[in-house]
């Protein structure tokens, strides 16, 4: 019920914004555009291409350097002191045991959940 009540005024919201699109849309459908308003047209394109692959850039480089485990440090102390004993991204495995339940493979953590197992049919 909460979903629906939240999703209800979103998708409300989401209508308005088309309907205002297409009455602006047929009321402009005539007007001219002349040569002088393709320039900020085409630089607002760019500049928005370049700020957005700017971005993107800062994103890949602020993952890879290691200072976004320094934020989740500070809103989660217990998950830094998971990655700091089992690595940043948790893909240390043991090696494959057999075991009478077939739970071989499991994750060297044993915080971390073991994946579900299949059963057969």
């Amino acid at each position: 019920m909460k979903r629906v009540l939240l999703l209800l005024p979103l998708f409300g919201i989401l209508g308005l914004a088309l309907w205002w699109m297409v009455v602006g849309w047929e009321a402009g459908a005539d007007a001219p555009m002349e040569a002088t308003d393709y320039i900020p047209m085409v630089l607002g394109v760019v500049f928005t291409l370049i700020l957005g692959c700017g971005l993107m850039a800062l994103l890949f480089f602020s993952s890879r350097r290691g200072y976004d485990e320094a934020a989740n440090a500070a809103l989660d102390p217990q998950a830094a002191a998971r990655a700091d004993r089992t690595g940043s991204y948790n893909l240390h495995v043991r090696p494959a045991a057999s075991s009478p339940e077939g739970t071989a493979n499991r994750h060297a953590d044993p915080e971390t959940p073991a994946p579900p197992q299949r059963t057969a049919r």
